[in-house]
């Protein structure tokens, strides 16, 4: 996850338990509470009629009611509302493209520019 954005998230697989047929699995990362929201609303959206009860969490998500044979179709659904919350969460890619093109002098020179923006403007007959 190195490099994401903070409000974004991963499923910890390795962290999963399942006991008395509701699973558990940490959330990697320091999504925050709105993205936690997002992921449930999109589980609630996304899953078959009569499906599971899903709780999403920063720190994890859990399923209930959770049958032998279901796991594939659990981790799709979950795999699913977590990149369409990530991808929701992701800023601009204008502002992606911004920052990821500008070298440190054309940042400085670019910040001079819009310096001008609160500078009083000079008399050019002064010369």
């Amino acid at each position: 996850m190195a490099g994401r954005d903070p409000a974004h998230g991963e499923i910890d697989w390795a962290s999963a338990e399942v006991a008395d047929g509701r699973l558990t699995v940490a959330i990697a990362g320091e999504p925050s509470k709105d993205w936690a929201e997002r992921v449930a609303a999109i589980v609630e959206r996304l899953q078959p009629a009569g499906g599971w009860s899903v709780k999403a969490k920063r720190t994890a998500i859990e399923v209930e009611g959770l049958a032998p044979g279901s796991e594939a179709e659990v981790r799709h659904l979950l795999e699913g509302a977590v990149m369409q919350a990530n991808a929701d969460f992701a800023p601009d890619e204008d502002e992606e493209e911004a920052d990821a093109g500008a070298s440190e002098e054309d940042a400085a020179m670019t910040e001079a520019f819009r310096a001008f923006a609160d500078a009083p403007a000079e008399n050019a007959d002064d010369d």
